[in-house]
């Protein structure tokens, strides 16, 4: 995955879950960027977060709905770990606060932190504004940084462009309206 082709993908996952609004944000530090892919859908329930974040979740073989596009489970994770070391996603549905977070760094016999309520509350951007949504978190994005002293440069701002000119023509019958 590059850039583009993973925010793509997650984009994807909100179309499928109704979202109206997407919206990504890239917050620059001095050794790391936080991106954040923030929607308004449905949202997901305790349960359903937890699955979509078990690798391989989904059987290929199993009826969907003709606008799903993900077909074997694999895209949030992969998208989001080509680009991260850590994957946080806080979901909320009806007043539910929910949240799960992969650390490739920290894998301790596989175990998925999950939490919720107030401390998966203050992992959100803002909180939230809507009865459904979910803001997906990368940190440790080691793809996005300098690689030989671990800054963030000014090859970012290039990425982020090309991202965004790509994601437009992907989009654009959803842009339009």
């Amino acid at each position: 995955y590059d850039l583009a082709a993973a925010l793509a993908d997650l984009i994807d996952n909100s179309i499928t879950a109704d979202a109206s609004d997407v919206a990504i944000l890239f917050e620059p530090g001095e050794s790391d960027v936080t991106v954040r892919i923030r929607d308004n859908g449905v949202g997901m329930t305790r349960e359903i977060l937890i699955a979509a974040m078990r690798p391989a979740s989904t059987n290929p073989d199993s009826a969907r709905d003709p606008a799903d596009l993900g077909r074997f489970g694999w895209g949030l994770k992969s998208a989001s770990l080509s680009q991260a070391r850590v994957l946080t996603v806080v979901t909320w549905r009806h007043g539910a606060i929910n949240a799960a977070r992969w650390d490739i760094d920290d894998i301790d016999g596989w175990a998925m932190e999950v939490m919720s309520g107030e401390e998966a509350s203050g992992l959100l951007s803002r909180p939230p504004e809507t009865i459904g949504g979910t803001e997906v978190i990368w940190t440790k994005t080691d793809r996005l940084v300098a690689d030989q002293d671990n800054r963030v440069d000014d090859g970012l701002t290039q990425s982020i462009a090309q991202a965004n000119q790509r994601l437009s023509l992907t989009f654009h019958r959803f842009l339009a309206g």
